[in-house]
């Protein structure tokens, strides 16, 4: 993926570089994807997104739900 800096985000990159908080500008997109990631979506807010989004097309019939005995398939008899 190449990402092309402008403006402040181009300035801030570089100012991390030059005051050693990363070793080069991909070091440091990589710090504030982590950072932004940290502070804004913790992991159980992405997993509840997730299962939102996973509810919703099983909704509008996109997905299926599998019972137990077609999700294990010839395992199935393990169940009893």
């Amino acid at each position: 993926m190449n990402v092309i800096l402008k403006g402040k985000t181009k300035e801030i990159v570089k100012e991390m570089v030059e005051e050693g908080y990363a070793n080069s500008q991909s070091e440091a997109v990589r710090l504030a994807i982590i950072n932004f990631g940290e502070k804004h979506l913790n992991e159980v807010e992405m997993v509840n997104r997730k299962l939102d989004r996973l509810n919703k097309e099983i909704d509008e019939g996109k997905r299926k739900l599998l019972s137990p005995e077609e999700a294990l398939g010839k395992y199935a008899k393990l169940l009893k």
